[in-house]
């Protein structure tokens, strides 16, 4: 919302649609907690055309990179994949941009979904870091100076600040969020 956009670092947030439109809702759940990840295919490419609004795509091809948003060790380790990457990944591959991971999950936090909205913002705080270098960050955006985190959903829009605000912040750089649904 306008109020939000001052205290996060994030361009803007695009998305295939509404979590409250069924069949999102039902192909995010099953590919995240039924596991069927073919399903990341088909909802990578529902944000595709969403993606494109950011820029053209063969600026994108240039410029950008996807980041999945990390889940901790432990969760992923539970849940044996990364749902946010399976996206990232199928929109790399269908599109040609680079998918890199340059953030980690220093933090095992609450399920945003079990959270009251108010307390959401303060669930994530701190909850990722740079997964490179300083220099090794600086080197990447000189190329690609179009960050554009990946999830699956995003209602507040905490989780995605959080991880924004992990990264370093160097002028020119945008960064923008991309979930198959919004909340």
């Amino acid at each position: 919302c306008i109020l939000c956009r001052e205290e996060t670092s994030i361009m803007r947030v695009v998305s295939a649609g509404t979590y409250s439109n069924q069949t999102l809702q039902r192909g995010i759940e099953w590919l995240k907690f039924k596991g069927i990840r073919p399903l990341a295919e088909i909802l990578g490419a529902l944000l595709i055309p969403r993606i494109v609004n950011i820029a053209p795509l063969e600026y994108l091809i240039q410029h950008a990179v996807l980041v999945p948003l990390p889940l901790h060790r432990w969760r992923q380790r539970t849940r044996g994949f990364n749902q946010s990457e399976d996206i990232a990944n199928a929109i790399g591959r269908i599109c040609d941009i680079q998918v890199s991971h340059i953030l980690k999950r220093t933090t095992a936090t609450s399920s945003q979904s079990n959270l009251p909205h108010t307390l959401r913002a303060q669930n994530m705080e701190d909850a990722f870091s740079l997964a490179l270098s300083q220099e090794e960050y600086v080197h990447l955006i000189q190329k690609k100076p179009i960050i554009i985190i990946v999830d699956d959903v995003a209602t507040t829009g905490s989780t995605l600040s959080s991880a924004a605000s992990a990264l370093p912040n160097i002028p020119g750089v945008q960064i923008w969020g991309a979930v198959v649904a919004r909340g």
